[in-house]
């Protein structure tokens, strides 16, 4: 099972894909998600009908959150 991870940051929109069968693209993505927990940002997983929730790392499972975004922390002024 395949999926990807769309990291949205001052370069743009970035995505990495992950393969459950390839144990070191799962490394890759574990290694963004601490990348953006020591930055403050948030993980999204799509849950459907176009919503989601926020996943960490500790929650997530990578043959079943296959849809993931990266997003900066919103602060309200």
């Amino acid at each position: 099972m395949t999926g990807s991870i769309h990291i949205a940051d001052t370069h743009g929109d970035t995505t990495r894909n992950w393969d459950t069968a390839d144990p070191a693209t799962i490394r890759e993505i574990e290694e963004v998600f601490r990348e953006a927990q020591r930055a403050g940002r948030l993980v999204y997983r799509q849950t459907g009908d176009g919503k989601g929730e926020q996943v960490t790392l500790e929650t997530w499972d990578p043959g079943e959150d296959t849809e993931l975004v990266v997003a900066p922390r919103l602060v309200g002024g």
